[in-house]
């Protein structure tokens, strides 16, 4: 017997006994941290000289001993992304271990490990790497290396590049065996059987097509029965067919019920008793064509001829970089169906007049006779991410611009131009359109280098009907997605908000009025489920909305859903589901089929497109993507009726809109006057309505933020502190609140903010995690301190206070006006107060103050907020820190009164106000409100991005606002 046969053998005998680990599969296809990878369930890889764990199985590399010997073991655990919670490292020599440590989320230096032992030929020792917590950002280096006495060295990434298990005695494993196929970040779905229908069905269906459905093309007709197959779940036996034809006829009767009275078709189905195989066959097929007639035949599909966008699948999967015109790939077009639901003949509307390129969200102006769309020329090839200059340095290539058709296919015509992608447009009742572009500027503030330099924020804007007059209506610094008018003439859109919060959890609707004011939250603002509520448009006839429940980390798909938002602001009761699946990634990812692109065409009735296959997330897609022709245009209802209206087989096709009149939104006026100030107004009625527990009385003044978009492309580069993920800031300044809680107050325009209400000791008592903006001679109100509900101001006081004088202007005091910077605000308190015991080469208790720079920051912020920095938001630790810090991907979703994370609530500011005062040091007031100002802007370090500017303020320098803000 050979030595390799005894071994496979023993590791079999291992397997069933118990033992733990599994090999790991070789992604050779894929990149990350500067290497491919081994992978398995859940994120779980191992690369070059690295580690990631999964949620549950740690990452390990094995070094098979070649020999008997004594060794050491050598090597450095530290942190690559440094964020989360840490992991911990293990070395395990066969079944003991022989070295462990915990490395902390931001720990970049990490421990240096020698482990000495002696080994036997045959041996397993093995590296593990285990979350702590969760594994998001764990990415973490190591490079042992294992020595022998006589000097033979093996170290781990030199035997890398042979990507084969066993290579230089180095294999790649997990331990545990997991949930989820490899590089799915949860357990995905199988896909249905997609095996063609019975050869008999087939012939019988085509023998009989001019019986079964007479208004319908036999081509469709075997479409709409392939789908049939798959949905019933047949299998060509009696047993299937009975089934299947009992539960459409039930379906049958109750659609025909609603259109008035049973067909005698019905009553006839009901009675027959099919008897051989042949008989049910047809039994089964005139069953399933009555319901597609009467599906068909509904008077809300009497509209005529239906739009709809053949496109190819982007190359990335992510709910932001899926719309870059740099990841579009070529194929399809623009289309008109001439029968829906009766006829694959269409029309093509551009008909060759563009060059290779994909076209995306077409609509149909309320008159019926114009199209708007988004077009990128490109083709089938992906550009290096890193290849592409920031988008003034480059040409205008690779980038969607808006264009619009007459509905006969006349008319063709570019809209805008430039380098900046404009998209997702639609007609506004002003004569104006509204779509997203990258024309903001920004970055994300949670994206890797695969994202590109390109700007990748996109927000709302408006220009004239032919393009022109374009300006910025939005001043969030990350994207949104999808505008739509409402049936009020107001812009429904998603938006990305996240400040000091989840990144991952809220794209959900909001709306503002066609000329930018009012931007407010319309429902999902506060719930972490689902993640996105993209693709919302008013139902004809209802209050209700429809949407896409979308994931995070894939394209744009989930279930149909409708949304009555006046059942709460926050209320998930809100929501029905039209097609029952779960929200994607926030109830996992078991999604064997999905839908995009509703159109409502009452409450009951819907057009939307529909894939059959599994949803790939964007931990899949490069291996495994969505395919091309996924997608195909369905009629549903909402009692789970479903029927094929439209596919091609070689492409997916999409955003079904009928090209037809309809009833127009009003026109809403603008209220802005027309040469504005350059600012806003805002009255805020009571400030007290939204602060339950906090006395009246207790606020002093509202403070204003400033958020500055991000303007350096990867995540945490450069780090602004160590909760992660965070905006640069400026306090602009306080405005002062009346003894009834009102409060009246100029706001620059243009210009991203949010309130902090404080009270008279200078303490924050309530944070917005929220942010907003008004337009240059915006006059507008809110009711209260994060008033969450439909609560109006009572009027039976008369008007607020605060209504009865002039508007306050913004007062900067000390802090106001500049980026915060953590040495010039924060470093003179410790300066005056706490070096003399915590500093030089033993500070007291270890905790050394001084502004000295260390990794980025200075001694003292490593000191103050360092402890335990990566681990997630969790109140019985953040209780413990010295200075408590909203951490990035925190799931709390609104922030409470005097939450424990606000200074008021700190260790560090508790021991400061103490009577007594610390060590017989006592705070002044005014440093104390420094500190204060500090900690409740989430104990950031730096307020800017740019390099230079935060060597200034390592210096201790106040630098000047940003020129992106």
């Amino acid at each position: 017997m050979t030595r390799a046969v005894l071994l496979f053998l023993l590791s079999a005998v291992a397997a069933r006994a118990g033992e733990p680990y599994r090999p790991l599969a070789w992604r050779g296809d894929a990149e990350w941290y500067g290497s491919a990878f081994w992978t398995g369930p859940d994120w779980t890889r191992v690369g070059k000289d690295w580690h990631h764990p999964g949620n549950d199985t740690p990452s390990v590399r094995r070094f098979e001993c070649p020999r008997d010997g004594r060794v050491a073991v050598t090597g450095r655990v530290a942190k690559l992304h440094l964020s989360g919670d840490g992991i911990r490292a293990t070395i395990r020599h066969n079944g003991r271990d022989a070295w462990t440590a915990e490395i902390g989320g931001t720990d970049g230096t990490g421990v240096v490990h020698r482990v000495e032992f002696d080994v036997k030929a045959g041996d397993a020792i093995r590296f593990v790497v285990h979350k702590r917590g969760h594994i998001g950002c764990d990415t973490t280096g190591w490079d042992p290396v294992v020595v022998y006495a006589d000097g033979a060295a093996f170290r781990a990434s030199e035997a890398f590049a042979a990507a084969k298990q066993g290579g230089g005695g180095w294999s790649y494993e997990q331990e545990g065996e997991g949930t989820a196929p490899p590089a799915v970040p949860a357990a995905a779905a199988p896909e249905r059987p997609s095996a063609p229908p019975s050869p008999a069905l087939s012939a019988l269906l085509a023998a009989r097509a001019g019986e079964l459905a007479p208004e319908t093309d036999s081509a469709l007709l075997a479409m709409a029965m392939e789908e049939w197959w798959r949905e019933d779940g047949l299998d060509d036996t009696p047993a299937t067919y009975r089934a299947a034809a009992s539960n459409h006829l039930e379906r049958v009767r109750a659609l025909a019920s609603c259109a008035g009275a049973p067909p005698a078709d019905a009553d006839r189905l009901v009675g027959a008793g099919p008897q051989s195989l042949d008989d049910w066959r047809l039994h089964y097929l005139r069953v399933r064509a009555l319901k597609r007639s009467l599906m068909m035949g509904r008077p809300e599909m009497r509209f005529g001829e239906l739009l709809v966008c053949k496109r190819r699948m982007p190359s990335y999967a992510h709910l932001v970089a899926q719309y870059y015109g740099w990841r579009q790939r070529a194929g399809g077009g623009l289309y008109a169906v001439a029968r829906p639901g009766q006829s694959l003949a269409l029309r093509d509307l551009t008909g060759g007049r563009l060059p290779p390129g994909s076209c995306l969200e077409p609509r149909v102006h309320p008159d019926g006779r114009r199209v708007l769309f988004a077009f990128v020329a490109c083709d089938l090839t992906t550009p290096e991410p890193t290849s592409l200059p920031v988008n003034e340095a480059g040409p205008d290539e690779r980038y969607f611009h808006l264009y619009e058709i007459a509905a006969d296919g006349t008319g063709l015509r570019q809209l805008t131009r430039g380098p900046y992608d404009d998209m997702m447009a639609d007609y506004l009742p002003d004569g104006g359109l509204v779509f997203c572009s990258t024309r903001r500027k920004g970055y994300s503030r949670c994206f890797g280098p695969q994202y590109s330099p390109r700007w990748d924020t996109y927000t709302l804007h408006r220009a004239d009907g032919d393009g022109g007059g374009i300006r910025t209506l939005s001043w969030n610094d990350v994207s949104e997605w999808f505008p739509a008018v409402g049936h009020g003439g107001e812009i429904l859109f998603a938006r990305w908000d996240y400040i000091d919060r989840d990144a991952v959890t809220h794209q959900n609707l909001w709306s503002c009025r066609p000329d930018g004011t009012n931007p407010m939250a319309v429902w999902g603002n506060g719930l972490p489920k689902p993640h996105c509520t993209f693709q919302a448009r008013p139902v004809p006839g209802s209050h209700r909305l429809v949407f896409t429940a979308s994931a995070h980390h894939s394209i744009t798909a989930g279930p149909v859903c409708l949304l009555d938002p006046t059942v709460g602001l926050n209320a998930p009761e809100a929501v029905e589901r039209v097609t029952p699946l779960p929200y994607p990634e926030a109830e996992g990812w078991a999604l064997p089929e999905w839908y995009e692109s509703p159109w409502p065409l009452s409450e009951d009735w819907f057009l939307a497109a529909y894939s059959p296959k599994r949803l790939r997330s964007e931990g899949q897609h490069k291996s495994d993507p969505n395919p091309d022709d996924a997608l195909r245009i369905v009629l549903l209802d909402r009692r789970g009726n479903r029927e094929l209206v439209y596919r091609d087989r070689g492409i997916g096709t999409t955003t079904p809109v009928p090209l037809a009149p309809r009833r127009p939104p009003p026109v809403v006026a603008s209220v802005l006057p027309a040469d504005p100030p350059p600012h806003g107004e805002l009255t805020i009625y009571d400030v007290y309505r939204g602060l339950d527990g906090v006395p009246r009385g207790s606020i002093a003044e509202i403070r204003i933020v400033q958020l500055f978009p991000k303007t350096t492309p990867v995540a945490n580069v450069p780090r602004m502190g160590l909760a992660g993920e965070e905006n640069g800031r400026a306090i602009l300044g306080t405005v002062p609140v009346e003894a009834d809680g009102s409060a009246r107050f100029l706001l620059p325009a243009r210009t991203k903010v949010l309130f902090q209400a404080v009270d008279r000791d200078g303490f924050v008592r309530r944070t917005m995690r929220s942010s907003t903006y008004v337009q240059p001679g915006e006059v507008t109100s809110c009711v209260g301190c994060h008033e969450y509900g439909t609560t109006l101001p009572s009027a039976a006081g008369g008007a607020p206070m605060a209504m009865r004088r002039a508007p306050s202007t913004i007062e900067p005091g000390l802090l106001g006006g500049r980026p915060f910077g953590f040495v010039e605000v924060v470093q003179p308190v410790l300066d005056r107060h706490c070096i003399r015991c915590h500093a030089g080469e033993k500070p007291k208790g270890g905790i050394d103050l001084t502004r000295a720079p260390d990794r980025g920051f200075t001694r003292s912020y490593w000191a103050l907020c360092g402890d335990a920095a990566g681990r997630p938001t969790r109140p019985e630790a953040d209780a413990g820190d010295l200075v408590p810090r909203y951490r990035q991907r925190n799931q709390i979703q609104i922030t409470p009164p005097d939450d424990l994370r606000a200074a008021r609530q700190s260790r560090l500011i508790r021991m400061l106000a103490a009577a007594s005062g610390h060590q017989g040091v006592k705070v002044p007031p005014d440093d104390l409100r420094r500190l204060a100002a500090w900690i409740d802007l989430n104990a950031i370090f730096y307020g800017v991005y740019d390099a230079p500017s935060q060597a200034r303020q390592v210096a201790g320098d106040p630098v000047p606002m940003p020129d992106i803000r």
